[in-house]
């Protein structure tokens, strides 16, 4: 950090040289908005907080949006509060068994801790934010948008009856590559686009899609081991003992918090054995809602290759690819891609 500020801070007297400082330091704990004074001067972060809704953290390496509901906060506490209860009251009595029960004890731990690290990774991460300012038009026109850019660029496929659409993004200014997408909520455009998750507060894309696939999988993993380490407690406790009013309520708080990540879970098995996101798929039926619609295959999808395990896990394991706007990398002065075009 203090070499650093050493490279980058102009040579100013003491006051103004801790200032400068004070102020990298502030803009590295937490970005917002950026800094008119610093913006084609440092790190990505520091523009990248004024031309889309992410707010970085610690020089970029965490990042959420500003402006809406926490909801991932309550997603935090529904994760964290029954692991504190599990293991006050029930780890250690579950633990005294010689039954074997110590490895249901375990395995709840281990999925525990996988569901909280993929959600923070999913809630955290990138999900795959392209660059802007890539293809600007008529710059001798104050950057106007030629008519020819609101049509469909028709590409060639492997299906010659099916042809790779790609459109124009007139926020971001680019091309737009196959299947990604803006997201108007995040303020920029996704590879893969899935879909935007209130409930972790980020876009679910390319490049954080299996983190949210992994985190429904171990959530719903977790709920099933708290309702068995529970349940195990009761079934072992003598009449006369104390402490089964704990059990009984983790056995009712995993009943009800495994529903909504076993539907989600569901669904994009689903989504991804029709080589489909959510995107694609609200497109094709015509709804903002996908629930009360029968998941089909699309016979206009190029992507998909008729076998659902293969679909599957082309889109669960897709290659996360590299990070094409790295908050933690530096950019030369008058890099278009951090300008805010008219």
């Amino acid at each position: 950090m203090h070499m650093y500020f050493e490279e980058h801070s102009p040579r100013q007297g003491p006051v103004g040289s801790l200032r400068q400082r004070l102020r990298l330091l502030l803009l590295w704990l937490i970005a917002i908005d950026g800094d008119e004074d610093l913006l084609l001067k440092y790190k990505n972060y520091i523009p990248m907080s004024s031309m889309t809704n992410y707010i970085f953290f610690f020089g970029g390496r965490v990042r959420t949006l500003r402006g809406r509901r926490q909801l991932s906060l309550g997603v935090l506490f529904i994760i964290v509060v029954p692991a504190v209860l599990f293991s006050i009251f029930e780890t250690h009595p579950i633990w005294l068994h010689n039954q074997g029960y110590k490895s249901l004890v375990v395995l709840f731990y281990y999925f525990w801790c996988l569901t909280l690290a993929m959600f923070l990774m999913a809630a955290t991460s990138d999900p795959g934010c392209l660059p802007r300012n890539l293809h600007v038009p008529q710059v001798s026109r104050n950057f106007q948008v030629p008519q020819e850019y609101y049509n469909i660029v028709n590409l060639p496929s492997i299906r010659q009856d099916i042809p790779i659409q790609m459109k124009y993004c007139r926020t971001c200014r680019i091309w737009r590559p196959p299947r990604a997408s803006h997201c108007s909520t995040c303020g920029c455009c996704v590879i893969v686009h899935d879909h935007h998750c209130v409930w972790i507060n980020n876009c679910v894309g390319q490049r954080n899609y299996r983190f949210f696939i992994t985190f429904l999988s171990s959530a719903v993993m977790t709920c099933i081991l708290l309702i068995a380490n529970c349940g195990t407690h009761l079934h072992r406790t003598d009449n006369g003992s104390h402490g089964t009013p704990v059990s009984v309520l983790l056995i009712i708080w995993g009943g009800l918090s495994i529903c909504y990540p076993a539907t989600l879970l569901s669904y994009h098995i689903a989504m991804t054995g029709t080589q489909q996101t959510t995107r694609e798929y609200l497109v094709q039926i015509g709804s903002k809602n996908p629930v009360m619609h029968r998941i089909r295959s699309n016979a206009q999808n190029v992507f998909d290759t008729r076998q659902f395990f293969k679909n599957m896990f082309l889109l669960m394991a897709q290659v996360r690819g590299p990070k094409l706007m790295n908050p933690r990398e530096s950019h030369p002065s008058g890099d278009w891609r951090f300008m805010k075009l008219p």
